[in-house]
């Protein structure tokens, strides 16, 4: 089989494989209801609703029949876009999640970004300085910052940045793009803060066993040095690990927006996720539930492509 070929087949199987893993995802979700206690129907409701508006509401929504049956009309519903109504606003579960959905994805790719951003020249500070006091230093805070909590961080950006400087807001997600980016940055700091350092931990050490390759001394010997040899040679070949472990900490990125939109009242699904679920609104907490756990199946194929891209030898596995 030709490159192009395994590649394609690689590509096949896992878009193959989402299926049965998103398929685990809505009965996960789905179990969320039969979890809590009471009944959905009268949560649904409130107090306030009568035994016949109860019983109305359970048959609408299938509550009245067996577990596998209920997860199918909820399977149903979901294919044709219907997560349900909000208890608490009387909205679909779709809109409420339309309306908060932004500024969770600001926060998300700032975060990322910046992640990036710092963890390339970290990681690539540390290999070249192999065994080193920056190489030290680099390996001790990915140790330290794994104990910092991403909500006292965010509480110190806004006490010793925000506050004295004016510069960025404390609360809120702004009207203009400019607003937008201005919300972001102190909470996206937080958590890169958090994940750069473990990624360019990764990045180092693949950085290392890089540069005493045969082909990296090839290279060099050839003439290629400065951007070329580490844009093409060395970073592209060191980060395989890094993508893959990046892809893992998607579900450590989207507990600690939650966290941080709640830190720094940013309206997004974060917050919206944690004021439905101590309304006890079970319909708009299980439909953020999925997106959440849609996204951490998303990224992870997503990686699973980008490392195919960068990585012919992926297909092989």
């Amino acid at each position: 089989m030709t490159a192009s070929g395994g590649r394609y087949a690689f590509v096949g199987r896992r878009l193959l494989q989402t299926v049965p893993l998103l398929l685990a995802v809505t009965l996960l979700v789905f179990l969320i209801t039969k979890v809590s206690p009471g009944n959905p129907a009268r949560t649904i409701l409130g107090p306030k609703a009568t035994d016949e508006q109860v019983a109305q509401l359970s048959h609408q929504l299938g509550y009245d029949r067996s577990v596998l049956g209920q997860y199918f009309s909820f399977l149903g519903r979901l294919l044709h876009g219907d997560l349900g109504t909000s208890a608490r606003t009387g909205d679909s579960v779709g809109s409420v999640i339309g309306t908060h959905l932004a500024p969770t994805v600001w926060l998300v790719a700032a975060t990322l970004l910046l992640t990036v951003v710092a963890a390339v020249p970290l990681a690539w500070t540390a290999a070249t300085h192999r065994d080193g006091w920056l190489d030290h230093l680099l390996r001790t805070s990915s140790i330290v910052v794994l104990y910092l909590p991403t909500f006292w961080v965010g509480l110190v950006l806004i006490r010793f940045v925000a506050l004295p400087t004016g510069w960025f807001p404390v609360s809120g997600f702004g009207e203009t793009t400019a607003d937008h980016l201005r919300s972001v940055v102190l909470p996206a700091v937080s958590l890169a803060l958090a994940l750069a350092p473990v990624v360019a931990r990764s990045l180092r050490t693949s950085m290392v066993d890089v540069l005493e390759s045969d082909y990296v001394m090839a290279a060099r010997a050839t003439g290629v040095s400065g951007w070329r040899l580490f844009r093409w040679c060395i970073l592209r070949n060191s980060m395989s690990p890094a993508v893959s472990l990046l892809a893992v900490q998607v579900g450590f990125l989207l507990f600690g927006v939650v966290v941080l939109e709640v830190t720094f009242d940013i309206h997004g699904l974060g917050s919206e996720l944690v004021t439905a679920s101590v309304g006890k609104d079970l319909l708009v907490t299980q439909g953020i539930t999925l997106v959440f756990a849609i996204a951490v199946v998303a990224v992870n194929l997503v990686a699973d492509l980008l490392l195919v891209a960068i990585d012919p030898r992926v297909t092989a596995s």
